[in-house]
């Protein structure tokens, strides 16, 4: 018979690896963007940059749906709760942040890159790049945080009391 805990487990192993393949891809696709950038000339770049807005599409907005998914299912059905710990609140805070860099940051900005291509040509470089650049360092900055804060869980130290 499976008990709680069991349930418990498998999904510790399920969010870990939807946390991976979150993770791994937006690394990926910073190592593309990069490359693109810095690496392509302005046929190469129209051909291989609209695959980053498609791969986040299809491949890591699925994982981080599924993986806030689970942390819901953390937060319902276990001790932590949504709240309960600063760190736990923070990862919260931190989740909103990074649906804004990759959203509004990332891919909005790599659309408007873009159509300025298209417009007024490629320079390449920080110049076409740096704000889609920042962004996805923002994302992979805020995953790698809440990551190291699952596994570390910070907590207030108590102040042991004398012994009398």
């Amino acid at each position: 018979m499976i008990t709680a805990k069991k349930h418990l487990q498998w999904l510790r192993v399920v969010h870990m690896i939807s946390v991976s393949i979150w993770l791994g891809a937006a690394v990926c696709l910073f190592a593309l963007a990069f490359i693109c950038f810095f690496e392509l000339n302005e046929a190469d770049f129209l051909v291989v940059a609209p695959l980053i807005p498609q791969v986040y599409r299809s491949v890591i907005l699925p994982a981080a749906v599924f993986t806030l998914v689970q942390g819901v299912i953390y937060g319902s059905f276990t001790k932590w709760g949504f709240f309960t710990h600063g760190w736990i609140t923070f990862k919260w805070v931190l989740v909103v942040l990074t649906g804004l860099a990759t959203g509004i940051g990332g891919i909005s900005e790599m659309f408007s890159v873009l159509q300025r291509v298209n417009i007024s040509g490629f320079t390449g470089g920080w110049a076409d790049g740096a704000q889609v650049l920042f962004y996805m360092s923002l994302q992979i900055l805020f995953m790698i945080i809440m990551a190291l804060l699952s596994v570390f869980k910070v907590r207030k130290q108590r102040v042991a009391s004398p012994a009398a």
